[in-house]
């Protein structure tokens, strides 16, 4: 109970700052957000609804609480950029960021993990040392650059993938909807894969050098139990750390993905959203964002117990 009362604790003080600065960062210099969320051509009594509606001209505490308390109710309001109210905007294009970040951290994974292991195992091989070269070379490349390659390659050249990812959902049909997803899930996840890569493999030579494995040594387990029963489940807490880093971190790389493929998710929206000045849409997406990378962060944290359970234990003891 006390480790769920802290980060619950924890959630709100996050979710509180980071939402209020958000509403403060894009008030400061305007000296009408009515007018900015409804555009030039509004007329004056439009304005003064919307200001009205969302005590515009009352301090910045006074909008908070009102924002939370139509957050509560699931009143988001209207974005008239858009042309629809928020609620529908957010059910449009939450599901493609999302999917496409689920797509690429698994991705990263089903790469990062084979290859880190078999690069400790042999370590400083061909094997190892090819993998780090592709790892180097995979961080290096910019996004846009990589992104671009997969579709002067697959797309352009051998027309494997549609150059334009139209977002089909795996409920509606799962072999197109994977066709669209790979080149964008493929030009986010190579990247964290070769970071996973790296961090893995030096954790993985760690514990292959501990007495626990010499011991599982001598008793004559086999190489494929050691490396990936012992040796793995030990040496994942630096991978899980990064996991939830990278996820809190893709909207960037989502951003540049999703118009790159003409994928129209949340990162896309967002982008638009800033640059014209859509108050609504940016506190909302951006309170959506909080939640999704702090119970993403829990879910690592309880990932932890799960892995080592001397960790629960202590948890429990406190």
């Amino acid at each position: 109970m006390r480790y769920a009362a802290q980060k619950t604790a924890q959630f709100l003080i996050v979710f509180v700052i980071v939402t209020f600065g958000v509403l403060v960062a894009m008030r400061l210099g305007v000296n009408d957000p009515a007018r900015r969320m409804l555009g030039g051509t509004a007329t004056q009594a439009n304005i003064d609804a919307v200001t009205a509606k969302y005590h515009l001209n009352s301090d910045y505490f006074t909008q908070y609480f009102y924002w939370v308390k139509n957050m509560l109710t699931l009143d988001l309001g209207r974005s008239e950029i858009f042309s629809t109210d928020v609620r529908t905007l957010l059910r449009q294009k939450v599901p493609t960021t999302l999917l496409l970040t689920i797509y690429a951290v698994v991705l990263a994974l089903l790469i990062a993990l084979p290859v880190a292991v078999l690069s400790a195992y042999r370590r400083d091989g061909l094997f190892d040392k090819s993998a780090g070269f592709l790892s180097f070379a995979y961080v290096s490349i910019p996004g846009v650059v990589l992104g671009i390659l997969l579709l002067l390659v697959f797309s352009i050249h051998f027309h494997w993938f549609p150059a334009n990812s139209n977002k089909i959902y795996p409920w509606d049909n799962p072999l197109q909807s994977a066709k669209n997803f790979f080149l964008p899930t493929l030009t986010l996840a190579l990247p964290i894969s070769a970071i996973f890569t790296r961090l893995l493999r030096g954790d993985m030579i760690m514990t292959l050098q501990s007495d626990f494995i010499t011991l599982a040594r001598a008793k004559g387990v086999s190489p494929q139990r050691v490396l990936w029963r012992h040796a793995l489940r030990s040496s994942v807490f630096s991978l899980l750390t990064s996991v939830g880093l990278q996820l809190s971190g893709l909207l960037g790389g989502a951003v540049l993905v999703e118009s790159l493929f003409g994928l129209n998710g949340l990162g896309q929206m967002l982008l638009e959203s800033l640059l014209r000045g859509d108050l609504l849409v940016i506190q909302t997406a951006t309170a959506i964002l909080v939640v999704g990378v702090v119970f993403t962060n829990l879910a690592i944290d309880l990932l932890y117990a799960v892995v080592d359970p001397r960790i629960r234990l202590a948890r429990a003891l406190g």
